[in-house]
């Protein structure tokens, strides 16, 4: 299937008088040579298809052969089109630039950032861009997929309040297009309001294929979460095409530690009397309030979400007993009871991802042992949670296709592969083109793991490897060797010159996570800020020649740091050092040397420090000095 290609535009309107573009009108094609093979003899949809595979910046050289191939250009290019509703200029210049090109059939997928602002000005802007918005749906006739992204709850809600989706606009989508979105609502009684108010919109409409929910509620808010799940549960029950259901979290703010107060009542979904949603595709459950039956001993002992509780049975009885599960196609998290009851009839089961921190608990062996279905796709938090061993691993062998092994650091012994086991898998998985995992350095010669990389290289359909570094978080100074473009590059001709049909090659300095409120403390950025992501591909660009047709760029990079990227790394080493002048510039010399030691960091944040105040001293005295000339 051809790749959805996104494209961003680069020009902005600078005002209304701007000159106006001429659209360039396509012409017929015509062979130089009728009696040889040409690219003007494929058909429309075959010429589409190839360049949707290539890459943007290939794309505008493309466009510019001839006005037939810039057309074509053009229509590829936006496959996918972003519109945010808080950059009034730059959403309607998009828009105009669609209609202006006859472009809207082109369009497959509409992204629309609804992060907003309670400020009056800024609301009725993006309402502006959204009645524009409708009036060109209907002339979407490729449109599959609307996805209206909704930011994160955070603290600062006030500032940043999804914008609700407006009736007017959802009955202008076309029938066939697909819904996504998700809710989010922090521990506040006016949060939750609004994600009521966002889901009252939502309901009985006919597009939503799938939700995300994030609801966090603390103390005395279980009442206006039980609201909030209210009205929720009236759009599961009556959305028929909501299948999808990638994530739900209904509990404590994540970072935030507490226990539920005693006698807390039932704030879940409360689904009872047969009540169920549409068969599901895609589910996962991370933090959920389970209700339990209000029996005489739970009430006596003020147990927590068993007052107010509808069903008969304990909630995850009720769920696994009620709900249809023969259709679930992937399943991202569930609690372990759950799984176990439910795992007999996963029919249709294809992926499974147990990727998040507060699920890696329990051990998925028995689980992966029991599906009644061969997996395409399996995700681990560790080694340690398949009982260390390969069986349920390679049990799926004759359809997996791609397998990540993975966690956040600290790691463990236990929860790395050690190369039998990796061996056994490369033996038990003969059609795996995709493998991610966490890898330990040879720690007694200080050197890459090569004895770990030539049982990668072994593995016969392996396209895509991804690797995870320790970046070595608490210690004196950081592992080595340091993961660089240098060594990128290095690995990647590694792992090719034993197996050609790898294609790309990602490589990580660390798997940090986010700090939260518990855990931040004063050096908890150096992690983030150390930490490298490079990617190895394969390039057929005559100016990746002399790096034996391998580009290596990082993926968190612009491209234009990218481009500075590869003109650096050129440089010899003594003559690209300099001090970064913020986190991004300071990744881009990490990309190139390596993770500042602790100590270099923490001097590196005291003199960015001080660097910034100096700034704001001279602009400050030259707004003075303004300001007196002004008066004399």
């Amino acid at each position: 299937m051809a790749r959805t290609r996104s494209y961003f535009s680069t020009r902005a309107r600078k005002n209304k008088t701007e000159h106006v573009p001429v659209r360039i009108l396509a012409r017929e094609p015509v062979p130089l040579d009728p009696g040889r093979p040409s690219l003007a003899q494929l058909a429309d949809d075959v010429v589409l298809l190839v360049l949707s595979f290539v890459d943007n910046s290939d794309l505008r050289k493309v466009a510019l052969l001839s006005s037939a191939f810039y057309e074509k250009a053009r229509r590829v290019q936006h496959h996918t089109v972003h519109i945010n509703l808080s950059q009034r200029s730059q959403a309607l210049g998009r828009l105009d630039v669609l209609a202006r090109n006859l472009l809207l059939p082109a369009v497959r997928v509409l992204e629309v950032d609804s992060s907003s602002s309670n400020v009056a000005q800024e609301r009725e802007e993006g309402n502006e861009i959204l009645t524009r918005l409708a009036d060109m749906l209907p002339n979407m006739t490729g449109l599959r997929d609307l996805n209206w992204h909704v930011p994160p709850g955070s603290r600062d809600w006030r500032r940043d309040v999804p914008m609700l989706i407006p009736r007017a606009f959802l009955d202008h989508v076309p029938t066939r297009t697909r819904l996504h979105t998700r809710v989010a609502a922090i521990g506040t009684d006016e949060s939750h309001g609004q994600a009521r108010a966002f889901l009252a919109q939502l309901a009985d409409n006919q597009n939503l294929v799938s939700l995300s929910v994030h609801v966090a509620f603390v103390g005395e808010h279980e009442y206006a979460c039980r609201a909030t799940m209210g009205v929720l549960k009236q759009v599961l029950l009556s959305c028929p095409r909501l299948t999808r259901i990638p994530l739900i979290y209904v509990g404590s703010p994540e970072g935030v530690w507490g226990v539920s107060r005693p006698g807390a009542p039932y704030c879940g979904l409360g689904l009872s009397g047969g009540e169920r949603p549409p068969a599901l595709e895609e589910l996962g459950v991370t933090v959920y309030p389970w209700g339990f039956v209000p029996t005489t001993a739970l009430l006596s002992m003020r147990g927590i979400y068993c007052a107010a509780y509808p069903a008969k049975v304990n909630e995850m009885q009720y769920w696994a007993e009620t709900f249809d599960w023969s259709r679930l196609r992937r399943l991202n998290i569930i609690p372990s009871i759950l799984g176990l009851d439910i795992v007999p009839k996963l029919i249709a089961l294809k992926e499974v991802v147990f990727e998040h921190p507060l699920n890696q608990a329990w051990d998925k062996a028995t689980f992966l042992e029991q599906v009644p279905t061969e997996l395409e796709l399996v995700s681990i938090p560790g080694w340690r949670f398949v009982s260390s061993k390969p069986g349920p691993i390679t049990r799926h062998g004759a359809a997996l296709r791609k397998l990540t092994i993975h966690c956040m650091e600290p790691w463990t012994a236990s929860s790395l592969v050690t190369d039998a086991d990796l061996v056994a898998l490369c033996n038990g998985l003969p059609h795996l083109t995709e493998l991610a995992l966490d890898i330990a350095r040879d720690k007694n010669e200080n050197a890459w793991p090569y004895s770990s990389l030539e049982i990668i290289a072994r593995f016969p359909c392996l396209r895509s490897v991804k690797l995870w570094f320790e970046l070595g978080y608490g210690l004196p100074t950081p592992p080595v060797p340091h993961v660089t473009i240098s060594a990128a590059h290095h690995l990647f001709t590694y792992l090719r010159e034993r197996n050609r049909n790898i294609q790309r090659l990602e490589l990580c300095s660390g798997a940090p996570s986010a700090p939260s409120l518990a855990t931040r403390g004063p050096d908890s950025d150096w992690a983030m800020q150390n930490s490298a992501r490079l990617l190895c591909e394969v390039s057929l660009r005559d100016s990746d020649a002399v790096n034996g047709f391998i580009r290596v760029t990082c993926p968190d990079f612009s491209e234009e740091m990218n481009a500075e990227l590869s003109r650096r790394v050129k440089e010899n080493r003594e003559d690209r050092r300099g001090l970064a002048e913020d986190a991004t510039r300071l990744l881009l010399e990490v990309a190139l040397d390596g993770p500042l030691t602790l100590q270099e960091w923490r001097a590196w944040v005291e003199l960015t420090r001080r660097y910034k105040a100096q700034r704001q001293q001279k602009s400050a005295f030259r707004r003075l000095l303004s300001c007196i000339s002004k008066c004399i």
